[in-house]
């Protein structure tokens, strides 16, 4: 037997606890168990691939950026403040294989990563990924918010658990003078607020501001280490999973959550040209969409 289906051999008569194993059998009474199939990560490479030319479509006719790199690994937490949105680089994210722009946090989470791979477990952490240059408008109320479609398209990828954007959960400990973000005048003439807790959206509606939010991954779910579970037959076992697993997806998935915000800037951008370029209502306040091609 090949190696390959040898390190699968236990896994395809027993669900591995908190894998998707046991809910595709429950749904469609097939699963596949080298891989893990449609569960695995690895169907992303085409999201990714398309993100790419998403990417490349916002930077070319809105000048948008979008950029996203790891804050946490299991208890090493980036401090806020740490990463400058303003100006943070790829090559700053891209410089340490855990794709944190803070150096020295970096060292602690490969080293996070390194002391669990060698215990045969696993850990989680958390992605942020912040657009700049976003056009005001993209987004629409009730149902096509922004914020929804985004979180939408995150959370459709493996091994995620929440979402939050601006402020998140932890504005529900501000009253609202201090979480509201207050308008002025930039010296352009354009409105601004002087901060973000709103993470660049308003009413579901782009605002201009970059745009922040924070992607939690759960830990691998297939681990070195005996663990309870059942087989196909509803027999009690122990399982051992075998074969190469990451002990942390969280680096993984940076490019990911990258191409899955990209893709929903890109359909926001030709909507929002649509519905109201074209055909402006209040020409004195709205703000055209400036999509010329950048030389």
């Amino acid at each position: 037997m090949p190696f390959y289906f040898q390190d699968y051999k236990e896994m395809s008569i027993a669900y591995r606890p908190s894998h998707a194993d046991a809910t595709y059998d429950m749904k469609y009474g097939v699963r596949a168990v080298q891989g893990g199939g449609r569960s695995s990560a690895r169907e992303t490479i085409g999201r990714v691939a398309s993100g790419a030319i998403a990417k490349k479509i916002l930077k070319l006719f809105s000048g948008t950026e979008v950029l996203a790199y790891v804050s946490q690994v299991h208890q090493v937490v980036l401090p806020d403040g740490s990463v400058d949105h303003d100006t943070v680089t790829l090559d700053q994210i891209e410089s340490n294989i855990v794709r944190c722009p803070n150096p020295d946090y970096a060292e602690k989470m490969i080293a996070a990563i390194d002391a669990v791979r060698t215990r045969g477990n696993s850990i989680g952490g958390v992605v942020t990924c912040i657009v700049r240059n976003a056009p005001r408008g993209l987004g629409s109320p009730v149902f096509d918010k922004l914020e929804a479609e985004l979180a939408k398209a995150v959370m459709s990828l493996p091994a995620t658990k929440g979402f939050e954007f601006g402020s998140g959960f932890a504005g529900t400990f501000l009253t609202g003078s201090e979480h509201n973000d207050e308008f002025y005048t930039d010296e352009h003439g354009r409105v601004r607020t002087r901060t973000n807790r709103s993470g660049g959206i308003q009413g579901g509606i782009s605002n201009g501001e970059i745009i922040n939010m924070r992607v939690a991954f759960k830990p691998t779910a297939t681990i070195g280490k005996k663990q309870h579970t059942v087989t196909r037959e509803k027999q009690e076992i122990e399982l051992l999973a075998r074969g190469r697993h990451d002990p942390c997806v969280v680096p993984r998935a940076v490019p990911m959550v990258e191409a899955m915000v990209a893709l929903v800037l890109v359909d926001q951008l030709m909507a929002q040209y649509a519905q109201c370029n074209l055909f402006p209502i209040n020409s004195e306040l709205q703000e055209p969409l400036n999509l010329e091609p950048a030389n």
